[in-house]
């Protein structure tokens, strides 16, 4: 380890030279690029939890980086206070002048590990806000500060004027990023000042999103009083079929009318494809596109007592039965068939004894695959396209429902409880090699392939809520793509379209960040603590006489990091064009003004560039006379700040005299 700190170039700690060609210079490299491995890896870590990547707060392989940053970091220091204690100096010796923040982080660092640890195994950690702000993060945000502030703090208070200044100045940067951690409070992270999102209420809606869940937009909006589920493409992408229920909903759902719909991929020409008393859902495309298949049974579908041949007992296609216990008996659910045109009328596919649901079609258009309680408990069957010859795939004595063909036929995807708790599974088409490809114990469900068959939507509850999630055909790579803990979203088979959107119902009821009022508090807020912490490391930072470009390079490694977190890149270049608008005026500036006007400037083109940023592409929700109000707001903080928060004496130019 002693060799480390000779290679660190630390001849003699206590009496070392300062410039950038010196020990010290040096070791301000090392450090700041310790920093930025270790803050680099906290970035990676929130990034995976706030998109979905990862669900463990403490452990995951996104936190790879950032442990073994601070395991470097553990390495160095103790290399110097080995070669200290040799040299026979105090291990508190160990470090350089004016960089002992260094060993301090490193002992915050292990103390939140432990307490890490302890309070998530004790008290708990939540995703969202709460896994910023826990005392044990708190201990975290302390540490990782203290390691990256310490060639800052070392050239402000260094005798030279110029030393080490641009690793300096990178220090600034990464302490200035973390700002954006706990709370998200940045306009790249929150863009609060964006025009409030178009939320549905309480109905479950239309959405369509691309294949990575980005572009989430609502397609066909619900009236009151009406629910729309279980969309499915067309064949050509041109039309989509849905599920449209109305009528008083109770615990049995027995005074729920549903009726099959289709519209256009846009959500215009909504019309009523087959309809009347009872349920007409689950619908389903042919290959062709010429017809729509779908189940009919009477009001109350799974949720009442199934037919004479058994009780559904087990998950179901949309959730458990309820009544299992009546003994009721009523006409079974049976798959139906109608032509898109109207050319021909409602016509059955099956009429056995049993519940037949959820029929999906091979890309051959000659079969069906659906879940059927035909012998006691839900199964997969397949059956021709006119209802002849049904063969039972599955035998296992769970449940299993909802299968999904793939595009090349070889494949059937389906939901089944047999683990305990609804998982996906894949199956060949004669139902040889069944294999489990979800495992969460959340539960997962209704499977859909993506056009060239390399990957499944599904809809996964872990969150709490269910969302949609997509993963490769053999169960890996998992993605969060609503990425919305707080709405509910389903897809079913056929929710993925051939040009590669994904149709989904999402019920949601809007967030307390959907009014106006609360954003505009939120954004106020959020800018001007940016604004305060920005206008003092401005003040600051104009003690070491930093060179052009300065606070463009902080004020961009700032944004850039926090943007990192929801991919908000676009917020970047305004960043830098603000911070290089400041270089240019602190440039011009008298010596004795310059940390007043970086103070005022700062915040001032922080707030307006961000307000630019999103007029330029979302759309901005505030009004002119609020955003130059914060603007301004943010320049008085910066101009008071200026007062109390003083370079230190001896670095500027004093005054002229009067």
């Amino acid at each position: 380890m002693a060799s480390i700190a000779e290679g660190v170039g630390v001849t003699d700690v206590s009496h070392q030279a300062e410039g950038d060609g010196s020990a010290g210079g040096r070791f301000a490299w090392l450090e700041v690029g310790l920093a930025a491995w270790i803050i680099g890896g906290l970035f990676l870590v929130v990034r995976a939890l706030n998109q979905g990547l990862a669900y463990d707060v403490g452990l995951s392989p996104y936190h790879v980086v950032a442990y073994s940053g601070i395991l470097a970091l553990a390495v160095l220091c103790a290399g110097l206070a080995v070669r200290a204690v040799r040299s026979g100096r105090s291990w508190r010796q160990a470090f350089p002048r004016r960089h002992g923040t260094l060993g301090a982080g490193l002992l915050v660092l292990l103390a939140f590990l432990v307490v890490d640890v302890a309070w998530r195994e004790g008290v708990g950690i939540e995703l969202g806000i709460e896994s910023g702000f826990a005392p044990s993060r708190i201990l975290l945000l302390i540490g990782v500060v203290l390691v990256a502030v310490g060639p800052f703090r070392a050239a402000v208070l260094s005798t030279e004027p110029g030393s080490a200044r641009l690793p300096a100045i990178m220090s600034a940067g990464l302490v200035l990023s973390l700002v954006s951690v706990p709370g998200a409070l940045h306009p790249a992270v929150n863009p609060w000042l964006e025009r409030a999102p178009d939320v549905s209420q309480d109905n479950s809606e239309i959405w369509v999103m691309d294949a990575d869940g980005s572009h989430q937009t609502r397609l066909i909006e619900a009236g009151e009083g009406i629910e729309l589920t279980l969309p499915a493409w067309s064949p050509d992408g041109a039309k989509i079929a849905f599920a449209r229920s109305h009528g008083e909903q109770n615990a049995e759902n027995d005074e729920v009318e549903v009726d099959v719909w289709i519209a256009n991929a846009d959500g215009s020409g909504q019309r009523v494809l087959t309809g009347g008393d009872g349920m007409q859902w689950l619908p389903r495309w042919t290959p062709d596109g010429a017809f729509v298949s779908y189940t009919q049974e009477v009001q109350g579908g799974p949720w009442m007592s199934t037919g004479p041949v058994g009780r559904d007992t087990g998950f179901g296609p949309l959730g458990p039965g309820f009544d299992a216990g009546s003994g009721a008996v009523r006409p079974d659910a049976d798959l139906w068939l109608v032509s898109v045109d109207g050319a021909t009328g409602p016509q059955p596919i099956t009429e056995a004894p049993g519940d037949d649901r959820s029929g999906s079609w091979s890309p051959a258009g000659d079969r069906v695959a659906f879940d059927a309680t035909r012998d006691g408990d839900t199964e997969i069957y397949v059956v021709n396209a006119d209802g002849s010859n049904p063969v039972r795939l599955t035998t296992n004595p769970a449940e299993d429902w909802s299968p999904a063909w793939s595009p090349d036929g070889t494949t059937i995807a389906f939901t089944s409880d047999r683990t305990g708790i609804a998982q996906v599974f894949v199956m060949a088409a004669d139902a040889s090699g069944v294999i489990q490809l979800t495992e969460d114990p959340a539960g997962n469900l209704g499977p859909s392939w993506s056009p060239d068959g390399g990957r499944i939507t599904f809809e996964s509850w872990r969150s709490g809520e269910a969302e949609v999630w997509s993963m490769a055909a053999d169960g890996t790579d998992l993605r969060n793509l609503s990425r919305s803990a707080s709405t509910s979203e389903h897809v079913w088979d056929g929710s993925w379209g051939p040009d590669g959107r994904i149709v989904y119902s999402r019920r949601e009821a809007p967030p307390a960040s959907a009014d106006q009022l609360v954003r505009q508090d939120l954004g106020v807020a959020s800018l001007l603590i940016q604004a305060a912490v920005l206008a003092v490391v401005a003040i600051v930072l104009i003690s070491i006489r930093p060179p052009f470009g300065s606070f463009a390079l902080v004020m961009g490694i700032a944004t850039a990091l926090a943007a990192s977190q929801f991919d908000q890149w676009r917020f970047v270049p305004a960043a830098i064009l603000g911070g290089l608008l400041v270089d240019l005026v602190v440039r011009y500036t008298p010596a004795h003004r310059k940390a007043l006007v970086a103070a005022v400037a700062a915040p001032v083109l922080l707030v307006l560039g961000a307000g630019a940023t999103v007029l330029a592409t979302t759309g901005i929700g505030w009004t002119p006379t609020l955003l130059l109000g914060v603007a301004f707001a943010a320049g008085v903080v910066g101009w008071g700040l200026a007062g109390v928060v003083r370079p230190r004496s001896g670095i500027l130019e004093p005054p002229p005299r009067q």
